[in-house]
């Protein structure tokens, strides 16, 4: 889907959905993107493909100084209007994951969650995102895994754009990267019940299987 797809899809959510204050996916991240995340010490943090907002927002209200990047026009705007209600401040931008530039500055935390894309995409990204990681940064990127077509949970179908802990592990050269190291890597389990991913998540499943990488520099 292009930008102009994604826009029409977060417009009719938030037609559709006013009593769910319009929102395409949960209002809080994964617990997964949470429990990962809050040992971390607050400093500069990017959030790619940011979507609504639901993971720069709540970084925001964990004392994090977030930038955050969506091709998506309109999502970035209902992003804005829910951390305007959250009491936060996010530096919300349009710009597309796969070109978009900090401009030199470094991050102490850059999150990549269900970002899905081809493979050459994707592993573009996240190279090019774990060399903007300040020292002792970051990189965390949680996407449906694979093996997630076996379990009947909601994600893409398309298996070319889902992740694979080998995949992710092989996006991150430690010769071209520095002081890079993959900390974790590995297919997770996701409890339907108690962790969608979006309000009407988990209709016939009880379970998804994402895959989590951390990278530290």
């Amino acid at each position: 889907m292009d930008a102009t797809e994604w826009d029409t899809r977060y417009r009719l959510a938030r037609e559709a959905r006013a009593g769910e204050a319009g929102r395409l996916w949960s209002a809080v991240p994964a617990q997964i993107v949470q429990d990962t995340v809050s040992p971390f010490t607050p400093g500069r943090a990017l959030d790619l493909a940011a979507g609504d907002g639901r993971n720069a927002i709540w970084l925001a209200g964990h004392g994090w100084t977030v930038t955050a990047v969506d091709f998506s026009a309109e999502a970035i705007g209902q992003a804005g209007a829910h951390s305007a209600e959250a009491g936060v401040a996010v530096d919300w931008q349009v710009g597309d994951a796969t070109t978009w530039d900090p401009a030199g500055e470094g991050f102490d935390l850059i999150t990549v969650v269900y970002l899905h894309l081809p493979e050459p995409g994707l592993r573009s990204v996240l190279a090019r995102a774990a060399g903007w990681l300040s020292p002792g940064g970051h990189l965390v990127v949680l996407g449906h895994d694979r093996a997630n077509l076996d379990t009947g949970a909601p994600g893409p179908t398309n298996p070319d754009i889902l992740y694979t802990p080998e995949l992710l592990r092989s996006s991150i050269d430690p010769a071209s990267l520095g002081a890079c190291r993959v900390v974790r890597c590995e297919t997770v389990r996701r409890d339907l019940a108690t962790d969608p991913e979006g309000p009407r998540d988990g209709a016939g499943a009880t379970f998804a299987l994402d895959t989590l990488l951390v990278v530290d520099a």
